[in-house]
């Protein structure tokens, strides 16, 4: 797992993923989450905390993250 530290709010990743904010999860542990949002289709959904720079959009291209409701 790769800390993000060096990602912005509203930086882009090369699979025209881009970074809204970071959350904290819902669960006991309080792990860091990264809030997504996809170029391509608008989907935003949230992601724990992993190389932001590989990140996939759950929607359209089959990547991991849990779809915001």
């Amino acid at each position: 797992m790769s800390a993000n530290y060096h990602v912005a709010e509203g930086d882009q990743n090369s699979l025209g993923q881009y970074l809204i904010a970071r959350t904290a999860s819902c669960s006991a542990d309080r792990r860091p989450q990264l809030k997504i949002a996809c170029i391509h289709c608008g989907t935003e959904y949230v992601a724990a905390e992993v190389n932001f720079h590989s990140c996939k959009c759950p929607a359209c291209q089959d990547g991991a993250g849990h779809h915001l409701i």
